[in-house]
């Protein structure tokens, strides 16, 4: 397997997969017959570790894979002992692009963060108020009274934080109470 990975200089492709394994910084922890472990901090997600682990297990090559979120790393066991330089380059091709695809997928992480401190503010919010308002409702009044007020300086801005209220309401309005 190693003398596979020495072998990429000669392959067409190589230039380009280097170039994707390093802008992905993929690392290869070790490559014995019939076994390889990679590993890739841009990995270090569950949703990504177990699209990759999905996809990879499906390819003919490859007897088992198992994918760790916590350590970003993938270890195949393959079905052969060895594999010829074009199917390592296909494979890492594929691990590569299937990687790039699983990431665009996902959530960003400080979109999560954000809805999270949302969730919490907004179930503080209601608790002290024993369920009278929310942050949405809070939302609504500040656009609400920043509009009004500012309407007879900046008529167009205050159209907008009057609309951006009126479609929170409205949204609310099309929601059910268990939808959240």
């Amino acid at each position: 397997m190693i003398s596979t990975f020495v072998g990429l200089g000669a392959s067409l492709l190589a230039p380009k997969l280097l170039s994707q394994l390093r802008d992905q910084k993929i690392k290869i922890l070790h490559a014995m017959p019939g076994r390889l472990r990679i590993q890739c901090d841009k990995w270090k997600s569950e949703l990504v570790a177990s699209h990759l682990q999905k996809k990879i297990s499906s390819l003919p090559l490859v007897a088992t894979c198992k994918a760790s979120g916590v350590t970003g790393s993938i270890l195949i066991e393959f079905i052969v002992p060895t594999i010829t330089e074009q199917e390592f380059d296909e494979l890492m091709q594929f691990i590569v692009q299937e990687a790039s695809d699983a990431i665009l997928d996902t959530d960003a992480k400080m979109m999560r963060t954000m809805q999270q401190s949302i969730t919490m503010i907004d179930r503080g919010i209601k608790r002290q108020t024993n369920g009278f308002a929310d942050f949405d409702s809070l939302f609504v009044l500040f656009l609400l009274g920043k509009g009004i007020h500012s309407f007879s300086t900046a008529p167009a801005f205050a159209s907008n934080l009057l609309y951006w209220a009126y479609t929170i309401i409205k949204g609310k309005d099309q929601s059910g109470p268990y939808d959240k």
